[in-house]
């Protein structure tokens, strides 16, 4: 067993590149046995300087594939000692020595004087790549005040743009880039962006909307090593993707890109499945359950007038070929509109995303979302938050997160029939073994009761050892038994308790 485990962290830590790249990234970057973090139940990783209490709230957004580094998102102005400048900052905590560091920096380490909403982490921890508006993150490089996409060396100290360059001609302050995915080894980053000069050849299309906001937003995906930036969205007419495109994840090795996308031009209308033409472009399912942040997916410098998408289909793209297929399949094979929380798996061989539902929801929605996990390469459709049987399943489940063999699916539901026993009045964080069909809460105090506050955002380290979510329940650590908080703050709980002695993923093929 132990070996599985150690081979399924290693070819995630391999991610992207050749076989002497692969090797050359686990020897610099995989760390030893020893080197885990060895949680013990559950802990609070958003805390201020010496253990004091977060002055706000904060929220859970990813973990290194070595389980070692957790990274969120904060209001908090109090997590380190470098006074906060905005509102809203990233930070990454080492779960083994305890220690919290702010990421989102300048390239010479300065506090930035703008928001932070979107962040990610490659493999080992050494890069994060972030969104800001600050203009203080690259001295010299001029960005109009508008959200651009960085990377951090957290080895060098050193800040890099990622999103244009000193030769970009782009100068609406208007235009806006967000949301970056990194590869396992940090080389190539995917993210979104409304900017015109990221790729030469790039044929113009009709904004959709008149300036000063536009929905015009599309995927892309740069080399850092070679500098060289690819649009991902590129419709079948050779043009930018006609609608609004988001929520990009990028696969372990680089190779496969997932996203969200109202355009209608991204596939041949031959190549759609059931019902695709009715669903481009028109028809998504309203008034649908969300799970919580998943509404703001969108970028705020689109403007609060508009009305946002809340769905969209989920489609993945394979970088070698540039091919793009629609992946948001029902279990009969029709194309459904996904919510924003979509994600491939760090093999980038499965879909997971949460599809809407008639009948209602616990919270009076006409619409409530149920997730999938998709083979992309068998074409096999998994329903997993359908409910226990004979029950039908009315609460929304979503932000669903797998281990890298494929067979835990970590996820957020607002159901009240995933699993026996009391019931939770709110949102709870779930895992789901694809192999055997078990679900069980995550979110739990000490004891095994339920917490007693909403759970939510789980991520999951590549052997599926830790999981890091957000939550406002006030006894999920022992020793503590407080009520519920009113600011959602993040927790760390080891999760290695879920190896029954079978360690093998969902199939032999993976």
């Amino acid at each position: 067993m132990a070996h599985r485990i150690r081979t399924v962290r290693n070819r995630w830590l391999a991610g992207g590149g050749s076989v002497l790249v692969a090797a050359a990234v686990l020897a610099a970057t995989a760390a030893p046995a020893q080197a885990r973090p060895a949680l013990r139940g559950t802990v609070q990783i958003s805390v201020g300087v010496n253990g004091t209490v977060p002055d706000s709230q904060s929220w859970s957004q990813a973990i290194s594939a070595d389980g070692r580094y957790a990274l969120f998102t904060s209001w908090a102005t109090n997590l380190v000692s470098q006074p906060a400048k905005s509102g809203r900052d990233a930070y990454v905590r080492d779960l083994r020595t305890g220690r919290t560091e702010r990421v989102n920096l300048s390239d010479d380490d300065n506090a930035l004087d703008g928001f932070t909403d979107y962040v990610a982490i490659n493999a080992d921890g050494r890069y994060v790549a972030f969104d800001s508006e600050a203009e203080n993150v690259v001295p010299g490089v001029q960005v109009q005040g508008r959200t651009e996409v960085y990377v951090r060396d957290r080895r060098t100290g050193r800040t890099e743009l990622v999103s244009g360059g000193l030769t970009s001609t782009d100068t609406d302050r208007f235009h806006a880039s967000y949301a970056p995915s990194l590869s396992a080894n940090g080389r190539y980053v995917a993210f979104v962006s409304s900017r015109t000069d990221l790729v030469p050849d790039l044929q113009g299309g009709d904004p959709s909307l008149a300036r000063p906001y536009t929905w015009d937003y599309n995927i892309y995906v740069t080399d850092r090593w070679t500098g060289k930036t690819r649009l991902v969205t590129r419709g079948v007419d050779g043009k930018p993707g006609d609608g609004m495109s988001l929520n990009p994840t990028i696969s372990a090795d680089g190779r496969t890109i997932g996203f969200t996308s109202l355009a209608g031009n991204l596939v041949p209308a031959e190549e759609t499945p059931a019902v695709a033409a009715a669903a481009v472009g028109g028809g998504a399912p309203a008034d649908v359950e969300l799970a919580p942040g998943l509404a703001a997916a969108t970028p705020r410098s689109a403007g609060t007038s508009l009305a946002r998408p809340t769905t969209g289909v989920y489609y993945t793209y394979d970088v070698k070929s540039g091919r793009i297929s629609a992946a948001s399949l029902d279990l009969d094979g029709n194309l459904g509109y996904a919510s924003f929380g979509a994600t491939i798996s760090p093999d980038g061989r499965r879909a997971i995303y949460a599809l809407p539902e008639p009948g209602g929801s616990t919270n009076g929605h006409r619409f409530h979302t149920v997730l999938y996990v998709r083979d992309l390469r068998k074409g096999t459709v998994t329903k997993v938050s359908g409910g226990l049987p004979g029950t039908a399943s009315v609460g929304s489940s979503d932000h669903g997160r797998i281990t890298a063999d494929n067979r835990w699916l970590y996820f957020t539901s607002a159901a009240d029939n995933l699993v026996a026993g009391p019931q939770h009045a709110g949102w709870d964080v779930y895992r789901h073994d694809l192999r055997t069909g078990r679900t069980e809460r995550i979110a739990t105090a000490p004891d095994g009761s339920l917490g007693n506050g909403s759970s939510i955002d789980p991520v999951v380290d590549a052997a599926g050892d830790t999981v890091v979510f957000g939550s406002t329940s006030g006894n999920l650590v022992a020793g503590t038994g407080g009520p519920a908080g009113t600011d959602n703050q993040v927790f760390a709980r080891s999760a290695g308790h879920h190896r029954d002695g079978d360690d093998r993923g969902q199939d032999g093929d993976g």
